[in-house]
């Protein structure tokens, strides 16, 4: 399924309008003599570059003028948010900005910096009216050889874009930093993947690029918030989805309830069943039962319910421990006879939970929770300046690494727990912390081993144990961005690797990734169902930010086990 977006909300604009003639000189009667470079978008559609046409795939914004000796040309349409394009055959590309020093939102600086010179014999003009109205525009040129790319760097993402309670699906729209581009393309319309060529990497085409909609938020006004899946064992699939209110990013009760699907074509349709009205859940199945952790407002006690139907209905909740405890769908041991899972502590502390198989585990008398570990932070070496600013126990004191979200694993016969680390304020990410968790005599007890560089570690990771080989597979999102404020930090590629160790992973290839920053394949939940791998995304697509995800999208990677090249 292509990936559409709808994102209007953004700290800087990126278009670019690269018309398709040669350069290496910067003069308006060499254009009708130049060729054309064809480049190659994440996403685009081809059009013609006259007044009246629309400007950019996600927002309703058209030409009102064009520089005549453009005019007529096929232009590639774009996202707002400026992505990597690539020459498919070398020739010239133009871009239009606003003029140098018209203002904050000219492009002019970032184009001369990738080699681009203005074209002095075209007059400035206007090339937008509305808010854009008197801002004059240039044009700049260059000659790009084949496999060259044009890369304007992410622009900055604003974290408090929402809709309008009078306009629930739109995002608003902001004046920033654009840079509008025109020029030949491979096909008329493309999307990620489209132009892959012969097998070279497993990343390109990306693995499972085509999904299915589990579930979607009824309105931009809300969003989707840490999606689980199950896999019954009829084979059967359920998803649920958390949606909340926007723009708390708070799940409580009023206004917040969980979106349940089923799927009995493997994925390739959905039906919604009745909603359940909690702000958590996530499922799992032990002794071909049924369960489901949930909550009603997020990190406000460990509450569990039961379906004896493969989801039709559901039992009461039923508490089962107190404490401001959470996570979302990972991974969980069965061993001798019992449960565990791992919480954390409103991000911070860690502690782990164990449930008696033998008993009901809608029994508070099934579980029993083990000491809580405050987190262990990061040295100020994995700080930005973090030496000078953290010289001290006090300034160290104000650390807010997170520990949230982690994973059981089995290794043999010990057990390991990995959860994320969310280094605050702007760290370095793909770090882990390891646990181990040991239940003897009675006395569950939760240790910590080390930090460990992970793939991922700075966003949620999931991980699955397969039966037959013994591997583990994770899934999670690589960071391709700065880890600071006002910067999306690229929940864009969702990957997949595998390992032996629960430690030490290879990579197998990438699952999907968004065209824009603002957009996102994130948070997954993975089961294997037979020789595939499952996953629902917690995806951004129109939203306007990378977080808020619109959507819960499912993706078959197929014979996941040969990916495997270890």
């Amino acid at each position: 399924m292509r990936l559409p977006t709808n994102v209007a909300s953004i700290s800087r604009l990126t278009v670019l309008l690269f018309a398709a003639q040669c350069c290496g000189v910067c003069a308006a009667a060499d254009l009708s003599e130049q060729s054309s470079a064809v480049l190659a978008p994440l996403e685009w559609e081809t059009g013609v570059l006259e007044p009246g046409a629309r400007a950019f795939l996600d927002v309703e914004f058209g030409f009102e003028n064009v520089p005549e000796e453009l005019a007529g040309r096929e232009f590639l349409r774009t996202n707002l948010l400026g992505t990597r394009k690539v020459s498919v055959e070398a020739g010239a590309v133009y871009a239009i900005t606003p003029s140098k020093g018209s203002g904050e939102f000219s492009q002019a600086t970032e184009l001369e910096r990738l080699g681009f010179r203005r074209v002095d014999d075209i007059e400035e003009f206007e090339a937008f009216g509305g808010d854009w109205a008197g801002t004059p525009c240039s044009v700049y040129t260059k000659h790009v050889e084949a496999d060259e790319r044009i890369d304007i760097v992410s622009p900055e993402i604003v974290l408090k874009s929402y809709p309008s309670a009078d306009d629930p699906q739109t995002i608003p729209y902001r004046q920033n930093k654009w840079c509008v581009i025109v020029a030949r393309a491979p096909a008329a319309s493309g999307t990620i993947g489209d132009l892959a060529p012969e097998p070279r990497s497993v990343f390109n085409p990306p693995l499972a690029q085509d999904y299915t909609i589990a579930a979607e938020t009824p309105s931009l006004a809300y969003f989707v918030h840490d999606p689980g899946m199950i896999r019954l064992p009829n084979g059967e699939l359920l998803s649920f989805s958390p949606c909340w209110k926007r723009p708390s990013r708070v799940g409580k009760a009023e206004g917040a309830y969980v979106i349940i699907t089923k799927s009995v074509d493997g994925g390739k349709t959905w039906r919604r069943l009745p909603d359940l009205p909690y702000a958590e859940a996530t499922p799992f199945v032990v002794k071909g039962k049924l369960y489901l952790f949930t909550q009603p407002k997020q990190h406000h006690d460990v509450h569990f319910v039961r379906s004896d139907d493969n989801g039709e209905s559901w039992s009461d909740p039923v508490k089962v421990l107190d404490g401001p405890y959470w996570n979302c769908q990972t991974s969980y041991v069965e061993k001798d006879g019992f449960l565990y899972w791992v919480l954390d502590k409103r991000h911070q502390g860690t502690v782990a939970i164990a449930g008696d198989l033998s008993m009901d585990l809608l029994d508070p008398q099934a579980w029993r929770i083990s000491n809580v570990l405050d987190p262990v932070m990061t040295p100020p070496e994995f700080r930005p300046h973090g030496v000078e600013r953290y010289a001290d126990a006090e300034q160290q004191s104000k650390f807010r690494d997170w520990n949230l979200e982690g994973n059981v694993m089995l290794v043999g016969d010990r057990m390991r727990i990995a959860a994320r680390v969310n280094p605050n304020p702007g760290g370095t990410p793909a770090i882990a912390t390891l646990f181990d968790l040991t239940d003897e005599d009675g006395e569950l007890k939760l240790t910590y081993d080390q930090h460990y560089p992970w793939p991922g570690g700075q966003s949620k990771f999931a991980i699955v144990q397969d039966p037959v080989t013994k591997l583990f597979w994770m899934a999670c999102n690589v960071s391709a961005g700065p880890m600071v404020k006002g910067h999306a930090p690229d929940r864009r590629y969702l990957m997949l690797y595998f390992g032996h160790d629960g430690m030490n992973w290879l990579p197998a290839g990438c699952v999907a990734f968004a065209p824009t920053p603002s957009q996102s394949f994130m948070y997954p939940s993975i089961q294997i169902d037979g020789d595939d791998l499952v996953v629902l995304s917690r995806s951004g697509r129109e939203s306007g930010h990378f977080h808020d995800a619109n959507l819960s999208t499912f993706h078959r990677v197929k014979r996941f086990r040969s990916l495997a090249w270890y």
